[in-house]
């Protein structure tokens, strides 16, 4: 198991909503994960330009395996809903020149693909994105740009493209 479940509450009074969270069993699966041991960890810290952590805006992006595909977590740390973008290949887990299947574990919706990079719109002050992301094959041929970000790109051998 990746990690105890501690409840801090009084049972007897847990509102209708707070129990709902609780048994949610898409997010359950995933802390009890029997496959990968390993904890979702940050990928991308606060909101300064270049995502270096601060103290008033700890890491937003987290990402980590699970028998069932890569899950991503998005926190918006801020006052009023923000949309959050990211690359996929910022996350450890995930590899270029593939799309994924993602999955809602909120809503339990399956939510389309993902290509190259992900948008949660008007994520909410304050607010959780949990998604699981599965390989869907590979992406299809002839996007451009070849990269979201210049920068970062890079072939599949390996070689910076610029």
């Amino acid at each position: 198991m990746k990690s105890p479940l501690l409840i801090g509450t009084h049972l007897p009074e847990i509102s209708k909503t707070s129990l709902e969270i609780l048994k949610n069993q898409e997010l359950l699966a995933i802390n009890q994960d029997p496959i990968v041991g390993t904890s979702v960890a940050p990928f991308r810290w606060g909101i300064n330009p270049n995502w270096v952590s601060n103290e008033t805006h700890p890491a937003q992006y987290w990402s980590g395996e699970s028998e069932n595909g890569t899950v991503v977590m998005l926190l918006n740390t801020l006052n009023k809903p923000a949309d959050m973008f990211f690359n996929l290949t910022e996350s450890p887990w995930l590899r270029a020149g593939r799309k994924y299947s993602v999955r809602d574990l909120w809503a339990h919706t399956d939510n389309g693909t993902a290509i190259r990079n992900f948008t949660a719109t008007r994520v909410p002050a304050h607010g959780v994105v949990a998604l699981l992301l599965k390989d869907a094959g590979d992406e299809p041929e002839g996007l451009e740009p070849p990269c979201v970000w210049t920068e970062w790109c890079m072939d599949r051998n390996g070689t910076l493209i610029g």
